[in-house]
């Protein structure tokens, strides 16, 4: 069982990033704040989220079509 006082190490590698700009129409940009807020996150963290949970989707979805099975 974890001890509750073992102190926790968390060690995160910075990734490059880059700035994008996209135009959200307002009322969906206002429901991903309700999210958010109701998430206790902010707007660019759930915005993040979003897209890693689909990305990591669609990886898993590219790797699994890609692979060839060879019958003899």
């Amino acid at each position: 069982m974890n001890n509750p006082n073992e102190e926790i190490t968390l060690n995160i590698k910075p990734r490059p990033s880059e700035n994008v700009s996209i135009s959200i129409p307002k009322d969906t940009l206002e429901s991903l704040k309700t999210i958010a807020d109701n998430q206790d996150m902010s707007l660019e963290a759930l915005l993040k989220f979003y897209i890693g949970q689909g990305l990591r989707q669609d990886l898993a979805k590219l790797s699994s079509d890609s692979e060839i099975v060879i019958h003899h």
